[in-house]
C-alpha cells in the first residue's frame, strides 16, 4: 500500500481545509517563539499539542532547523494530539542565538559541543517547568539527544535516534566532503581573501559573505534528497545559507570529535533508532553495527531495551549516494511513516512492523508494506 498524502500536501492541507472537509481534521495551532536560557541561549521554538500532555522534544540535524521537523510533529499530533510537543532550533541555527563570540569565535568547537546542546535542552525544560520528556534527534540532533539519555536519564522517558551513529571520529563525509571542502577550503580562502582571520573574524558571517557560489553548492550537494519533495528541499535552502560560520565549523569539529561508543554501553533509557538503508553518513557497516554492538552491552547487563528498525530496501551504490531510496535525512522523505513508528513508539514501546521504502522508478513514492519490516529488538532475556 502507498500512502495518498506526500508531507507538503499534508501541511498545505493543515494550513487551509476547513474542519470537517480535510481527513486530518482541522489544523492544529502551532506556536512560535524564542525564550531566554540559563546557558546564555535564546533558543527559537515551536509548540503544539496539548498543554497537560506528556512532553516531545524534536531536535534537528546539523545546520538544519525546526523546519526540519515541522511536517514529522503535525502528521504526530494528528496521529495523537494528547501529546505537548516542541521542536527546537538549536543554538546557533534558525532563529536561535550563537554562543557569545567573546568566549566561541576562535574555537567555535569549544561551544558547540553536544554537552553544550544537552544544556541547552535541560535550561529549556527547566524554563518550562518539564521534569521529563521524550527526545527525538536526527543526525547531530540524535547525539544531542544521546548525551541527554547518557547524562540526565533522570529527564528523559524515551530516546528516539534518527540517522545516528555510535561515533563521528574520522567520519569521512563530515571530515572531507563538508568541512575541508567547502568550509575551509574555498569558503576559508574567500574570507583570508577578504583580509579576515580565519575563524575569528567570521564566526557571525554566512558562507554568502565568502563566496557568491555558496548557494549553488547548498542547492546541489548539501540540501538534497532524492526521495524528498523538491518544494519542501528549496524551503530550507534559504535558512542552511543563513547558518553563521561559527555553527558550520564549530559543529563539524566538535563532531568529529565525538565519540559515545563506551558510553552507550551504560545507557539505560529505552531507545529506538530509525536507519534508512541509503544513508550515505552514517553507513551500516561500521556504523549501525557498531552502534548496535555497544547497546548489546547494555542489553545484555539488563540496562537498556531498543528497536532497531530499517526504512528503505536498497543499499548505497559503490560511490556511496543516496540514488533511489530513503536515506540520511529520513524525517524529510518520510515524515508520516516516522510519525507513524513515533505513535506507536511512544504508545506502546514498539515501532510499528510496517516496511517503508521508495518504490522502483520513484523514490518519492514510498511504499508501505504491511508487517514486513527489517526489525532488531534488543531486550533483556
Amino acid at each position: 500500500m502507498r500512502r495518498g498524502i506526500r508531507h507538503s500536501s499534508l501541511l498545505a492541507a493543515l494550513a487551509v481545509a476547513p474542519a470537517g472537509c480535510d481527513p486530518w481534521g482541522e489544523p492544529p495551532k502551532v506556536e512560535q517563539d524564542t525564550i531566554a536560557l540559563a546557558t546564555g541561549i535564546d533558543m527559537a521554538y515551536q509548540e503544539l499539542g496539548d498543554p497537560e500532555g506528556d512532553v516531545v522534544i524534536f531536535l534537528h540535524g546539523y545546520t538544519d532547523t525546526s523546519r526540519s521537523f515541522m511536517p514529522t510533529a503535525l502528521a504526530f499530533h494528528q496521529l495523537d494530539d494528547d501529546y505537548h510537543v516542541y521542536v527546537l532550533d538549536q543554538r546557533g541555527h534558525g532563529g536561535s542565538s550563537m554562543p557569545p563570540a567573546a568566549e566561541c569565535a576562535a574555537a567555535p568547537a569549544d561551544c558547540f559541543e553536544p554537552a553544550d546542546m544537552a544544556d541547552d535542552v535541560i535550561a529549556f525544560m527547566d524554563a518550562k517547568g518539564i521534569t521529563r520528556a521524550s527526545i527525538v534527534g536526527h543526525s547531530m540532533g540524535s547525539f544531542v539527544a544521546q548525551e541527554l539519555g547518557l547524562s540526565h536519564p533522570q529527564r528523559v522517558d524515551k530516546l528516539v535516534l534518527i540517522g545516528t551513529a555510535a561515533s563521528v571520529v574520522g567520519n569521512v563525509v563530515l571530515q572531507d566532503y563538508i568541512l575541508a571542502e567547502p568550509v575551509e577550503g574555498a569558503w576559508k580562502a574567500g574570507f583570508e581573501a577578504q583580509g579576515l582571520q580565519f575563524p575569528a573574524d567570521v564566526y557571525a558571517l554566512g558562507p554568502l559573505d565568502a563566496d557568491a557560489d555558496a548557494q549553488a553548492w547548498i542547492e546541489g550537494a548539501w540540501v538534497v534528497d532524492p526521495a524528498a519533495d523538491p518544494a519542501f528541499l528549496a524551503s530550507i535552502v534559504p535558512e542552511t545559507a543563513a547558518t553563521r560560520m561559527g555553527t558550520w565549523i564549530g559543529v563539524a569539529r566538535a563532531l568529529l570529535q565525538t565519540d559515545n561508543t563506551q558510553r552507550l554501553e551504560d545507557l539505560g533509557v529505552p531507545t529506538l533508532i530509525l536507519w534508512a538503508t541509503q544513508d550515505g553518513f552514517f553507513y551500516d557497516d561500521p556504523h549501525q553495527q557498531a552502534l548496535r554492538a555497544a547497546l548489546d552491552v547494555a542489553v545484555g547487563e539488563c540496562k537498556l531495551e531498543y528497536w532497531f528498525k530499517q526504512y528503505g530496501k536498497r543499499p548505497l551504490g559503490p560511490d556511496g549516494v543516496q540514488v533511489d531510496d530513503i536515506g540520511h535525512n529520513t524525517q524529510w522523505a518520510t515524515p508520516e511513516e516516522v510519525a507513524r513508528d513515533l505513535a506507536s513508539y511512544l504508545g506502546t514501546g514498539k515501532p510499528t512492523k510496517d516496511w517503508y521504502y521508495s518504490a522502483d522508478g520513484d523514490p518519492q513514492d514510498i511504499v508501505t508494506k504491511k508487517k514486513a519490516a527489517p526489525l532488531i529488538h534488543g531486550k533483556c532475556e
